[in-house]
């Protein structure tokens, strides 16, 4: 069962967090404070071998000590809202509680929008008797009861400051698995206009490049439908953005929303879900917002697919047909006018399940997600 926990600016949520070396903003954004301290050890630049360290750099945190998970979760992702102006990177990390006692603080690795600083990258690893990080998730053990999050802002520059404006997190109890319901039918009937974008025709990584694509074909809907041609931009730009110097790919569930809501000055939120049924992904689709899901499937099992099989594939979801089945972009059909396809809802549910209900979901700053879309952790 997933659950879904955000703090943002907007609510002055960071209000809540102990913060050390960082300040709130007059809209309750997080920015360094002018008098935060210098970090006292090389800060790892990445990127390509033999890159120096950063020497000299500024930095703070915001530290949310302790938030109950009423039931309990064995997985988290956190994902993020941050601008990150050049000299400037943001990190986020996680403890859970399990059985009275906390586990370590697990590191999801610096991000920044432009990489001339420091490179994007995950943390490997990271297993230890309580836990392991893969790439954009941790994984327990054992189920856990409380979290623990922590967000650290770093500047090279004098008077330069990263800002954070939410932080989130999607959790789920894998213990307990939920099954897609057909009685709520919102959003059903209804399909948004998403542009069709294909991954295949670049091949310097097309074929990998579902993620990125998506994310793309998210910010392209968003781009016509707030005229904001700042949101979009060619899908290899996107990978460029999102990719992961460890990982060695463009598949980080994270960076692809950061990136997405740091696009147009941070006109859109972003976060990584995830969700119950395709009845959450309805109450999405009939606010008039799309969605990208994470999927995996055998051969035979998701027919009409692109691929044969998958073992991990990011699609849009843009509506349903009046019987409840699945509109679709998938990337992976070789051309923009041929990614329209719609999935049977029982198969694409199977293939869902996969990742536990992981999706990307992107709307517009000043607007809440509707209303039984995500169950908030109060």
């Amino acid at each position: 069962m997933a659950r879904f926990w955000r703090s943002t600016a907007a609510e002055r949520d960071f209000e809540r967090f102990s913060r050390h070396g960082t300040i709130l903003a007059r809209d309750g954004a997080l920015e360094l404070d002018a008098a935060a301290p210098e970090g006292t050890s090389p800060f790892p630049a990445g990127g390509a071998a033999g890159t120096p360290p950063i020497e000299r750099y500024r930095l703070g945190s915001a530290i949310l000590s302790e938030q109950p998970i009423v039931g309990g979760f064995d997985s988290a992702i956190p994902s993020f809202d941050a601008l990150t102006p050049p000299g400037t990177w943001v990190r986020v990390t996680l403890a859970a509680r399990v059985e009275g006692t906390w586990t370590k603080d697990y590191d999801f690795g610096p991000w920044a929008l432009d990489k001339g600083t420091v490179s994007r990258r995950s943390v490997d690893g990271q297993e230890d008797t309580q836990g392991r990080v893969l790439t954009d998730t941790l994984v327990l053990k054992r189920k856990a009861d409380a979290l623990r999050a922590t967000v650290w802002l770093y500047s090279t520059q004098p008077g330069v400051s990263p800002r954070v404006r939410a932080l989130s997190v999607a959790l789920s109890d894998g213990t307990r698995m939920p099954v897609d319901s057909l009685a709520d039918q919102t959003g059903w009937g209804t399909v948004l206009e998403v542009p069709g974008l294909s991954q295949m025709p670049y091949p310097h990584g097309g074929p990998v490049w579902c993620s990125p694509t998506s994310t793309t074909m998210l910010l392209g809907y968003w781009n016509r439908k707030l005229g904001r041609n700042d949101l979009a931009e060619p899908v290899p730009t996107a990978a460029e953005h999102v990719y992961d110097e460890v990982y060695r790919g463009t598949g980080n569930w994270s960076f692809n929303t950061a990136y997405a809501a740091a696009r147009g000055d941070g006109a859109l939120h972003g976060a990584v879900v995830r969700l119950d049924g395709f009845a959450q992904v309805g109450r999405f689709i009939a606010a008039g917002i799309p969605v990208s899901i994470s999927i995996a499937y055998t051969p035979g099992m998701l027919t009409g697919s692109a691929a044969y099989s998958s073992d991990g594939h990011l699609i849009v979801v843009k509506g349903f047909t009046p019987e409840g089945d699945v509109v679709c972009n998938d990337p992976a059909f070789p051309s923009d006018d041929q990614v329209g396809v719609t999935y049977k809802r029982a198969e694409l549910w199977q293939a869902w399940r996969h990742s536990g209900g992981a999706a990307y979901v992107l709307w517009p700053v000043g607007t809440a997600l509707p209303a039984g879309s995500v169950s908030l952790v109060p």
